[in-house]
């Protein structure tokens, strides 16, 4: 059998094996990406003359620096340095190698120091800040210094049959197009946090992106490789390839765009050093400043659009996202707002129910009757239909107060709501006036009988029994009724009351009523 050996490997071990893996493992692809990218500029994009139109292992460099923090730069540098050598050698001596090299990768660390220094965070593409600080620095400030060094080196070193200012010129745009075409592309390739914003796309946006390859690489072919240029129409030939690349930056993204854009500038310097395209001249030196200018400017602009287009999608989407979260809290106030609306309509309610009820026996109170009175003579006045108003007082009352106390007494009062209460319509109204005094508005009396009433009403109160110790308590009531003539419900009170206390003259419990025109003058008497 064979034997098993377990594994005995903890976490932090596997991690720190992986870091020291990718800690080699990169700076070797960057070595070989820098060989072949100095292969490539030599080889495919340099005229008869020598004059390369773009120089694209720099980029590499570049590329990987703004992808990595500064702690791991120096694999890179060495993995770099080892690269120029090797690809030097061949042409150079190993001093002027070392040299180029030096040049190289102090160009590619002031222009990465810079854009990190300025920027004080990662390189975002998607930024068009970011992107400006980029071109400014590669452009203005990273090339022009080390094309001072590469022209010093070959006017001094090589030859000084050209100018030193010719060199310093050749070096300056040469590296300049490279880092401007290739960097973006290569960095976004080289980080993570881009390919996996690129990676989610879907069957038909893969179909789509095919297509404008397709397109473009076609337009390439035509415009540069199938001399179809002519003095005519030459300044609307190149623009043709540049329509594709526009359209996926616009729908794809900066790292989309950029791919397109870098296959289409490599495209352009290829065919051009080859002897082929709108922009070969009598000059050598005029066709690659065509060329160079013609793809920087180019890939600058498809780089610019993606940015601006992604930034505009990114605010849009915040506009969105807070106008969403807007909505809902004022959703959600509107919900509180109509929560606490009806609470304090429920309050009020409470409130008012509180101000118009009697406390202690639950029915209206002085000045709920009074409004209900005041609406029954505003209803009768449009009607024409007789309402009256009849007002009971507990004989004796005050006595029972001061024989038995107030709770008894509050007992008693209940007891005689509960019991006029009970023999009243729906549409009578029953309130307390005031002390023992209460009051019931009979809308419509002209159609009562209002002596069977009273007699009713002093009925009830006859049958109350409040149970007190061993007796019980037993209630009598005089009644005073006025019938509406067309006067105020304050005129029509003070009658009823004038009613009341003839009640009470003659002997209590019973009623004394008011029929203007219908009884004899002095009103009715009923026992």
């Amino acid at each position: 059998m064979g034997r098993f050996y377990p594994c005995t490997r903890t976490v932090t071990e596997k991690m720190t094996l992986y870091s020291l893996c990718r800690v080699s493992v990169f700076p070797l692809l960057i070595g070989l990406l820098y060989y072949s990218g100095a292969y490539v500029g030599v080889h495919f994009a340099a005229l008869e003359s020598g004059i390369v139109v773009l120089w694209p292992p720099n980029a590499v460099l570049l590329a990987a620096l703004l992808s990595r923090p500064p702690r791991y730069w120096w694999p890179l540098l060495v993995a770099v340095l080892c690269a120029e050598v090797l690809a030097d050698v061949p042409v150079f001596t190993v001093t002027q190698a070392l040299l180029f090299g030096a040049i190289n990768i102090t160009e590619c660390l002031l222009a990465a120091s810079l854009i990190r220094y300025f920027l004080n965070r990662e390189m975002d593409w998607y930024e068009p800040k970011d992107l400006s600080v980029f071109l400014f620095t590669v452009f203005f400030i990273a090339s022009p210094v080390a094309a001072l060094g590469g022209a010093s080196v070959y006017y001094f070193l090589l030859t000084n049959d050209t100018s030193f200012l010719t060199f310093w010129r050749l070096w300056w745009i040469g590296d300049a197009t490279g880092l401007i075409i290739l960097t973006p592309f290569l960095h976004m390739l080289f980080s993570a946090r881009f390919r996996r914003q690129s990676a989610n796309g879907r069957w038909p946006q893969r179909l789509e992106l095919a297509v404008a390859w397709i397109v473009s690489l076609m337009a390439c072919f035509l415009v540069f490789a199938g001399n179809l240029h002519s003095e005519d129409y030459l300044a609307l030939t190149p623009i043709v390839v540049v329509v594709a690349p526009v359209w996926v930056a616009i729908r794809f993204g900066p790292l989309a765009g950029s791919c397109l854009a870098t296959a289409v500038a490599l495209y352009v310097a290829f065919t051009t050093a080859a002897g082929a395209g709108p922009f070969i001249r009598e000059s050598e030196s005029h066709s690659a400043l065509l060329t160079q200018e013609f793809t920087v400017l180019f890939t600058v602009m498809v780089l610019y659009i993606a940015a601006f287009v992604h930034q505009n999608r990114r605010k849009s989407n915040e506009l969105r996202e807070a106008l969403s979260e807007v909505r809902q809290l004022n959703q959600a106030l509107e919900e509180r707002v109509r929560l606490r609306t009806e609470e304090l309509y429920e309050a009020n309610q409470r409130l008012q129910s509180l101000a118009l009820t009697d406390e202690l026996t639950g029915i209206a109170n002085r000045r709920k009757m009074k409004l209900l009175g005041e609406d029954e003579v505003k209803r009768s006045e449009r009607s024409q239909r007789a309402f009256s108003v009849i007002l009971l007082d507990i004989d004796y009352f005050k006595g029972v107060n001061d024989q038995y106390g107030h709770a008894v007494g509050d007992r008693c009062l209940q007891e005689f709501v509960r019991a006029i209460a009970s023999s009243l319509r729906s549409v009578d109204r029953f309130g307390r006036w005031g002390g023992e005094e209460f009051m019931v508005i009979v809308p419509d009396s002209d159609h009562v009988d209002l002596a069977h009433l009273c007699e009713k009403l002093l009925g009830c109160v006859r049958g109350v029994a409040v149970p007190i110790d061993d007796h019980h308590i037993t209630l009598t009531a005089s009644v005073g009724v006025a019938e509406w003539d067309g006067a105020s419900f304050d005129k029509l009170v003070s009658e009823a009351d004038d009613a009341l206390y003839t009640a009470k003259a003659q002997g209590r419990d019973r009623a004394e009523l008011k029929r203007r025109g219908l009884l004899p003058t002095g009103g009715g008497t009923l026992v």
